[in-house]
């Protein structure tokens, strides 16, 4: 683990390219073992924390996880010819494609996201008095709405008001409320759509 921690660490010391250093470091982890379950999970953060840290993105938002789960297969078979064979292009040939198409993925998302955000804010605002940008950008920070986040940007502590709020926009089809127990969340459907689609 200290040499895997100074490999992606010293840059100096090993110069490469940052996503080549990705791709080794992926098959150095997995192959390490460190824990006794996650470790392909935790592997693939670790992936995108480095991409961060070396800034070739800016959040961790590549979703490797999806492309690497729905090609499995190749993913231990590449994984097994590093261990077997030394196979180190398959392997990093492989970690490549999965990054370029799960960019092209996402940007695909957020392009999709971002069109919808814009239509909904259009829309939010022709139909709600205090509907703003802010309460827009909170809806589409993930895909349901618990009262209290409302209620802090909008600086309301007031539940009446709140209850009033979530009527105005369950009214105007932009959230949908559903109940889980007792509580209620407010479902945005259309980045479930989004998202789900993809």
């Amino acid at each position: 683990m200290v040499n895997w921690v100074e490999y992606l660490g010293d840059g100096q010391r090993f110069p490469a390219d940052p996503l080549l250093k990705m791709c080794i470091a992926h098959y150095q982890f997995e192959a390490i073992h460190p824990f006794s379950d996650g470790n392909g999970r935790t592997g693939r953060v670790l992936n995108l924390l480095y991409l961060v840290q070396e800034r070739l993105l800016d959040l961790p938002v590549l979703y490797l996880s999806k492309y690497i789960i729905v090609h499995k297969e190749d993913y231990y078979y590449h994984l097994g010819g590093v261990i077997q064979r030394r196979d180190w292009k398959s392997w990093i040939l492989y970690l490549l494609d999965a990054v370029e198409k799960t960019a092209v993925l996402t940007q695909d998302l957020i392009g999709e996201i971002s069109i919808q955000m814009a239509a909904t804010l259009e829309y939010g605002k022709s139909k709600i008095r205090w509907y703003s940008k802010e309460v827009n950008e909170l809806i589409y920070s993930q895909p349901y709405l618990k009262a209290k986040s409302l209620g802090e940007l909008l600086k309301v502590s007031s539940r009446t008001t709140l209850t009033k709020y979530f009527a105005e926009l369950s009214d105007a089809k932009v959230l949908f409320p559903k109940k889980d127990g007792k509580e209620v969340d407010y479902v945005n459907e259309e980045l479930v759509r989004i998202l789900g689609d993809k």
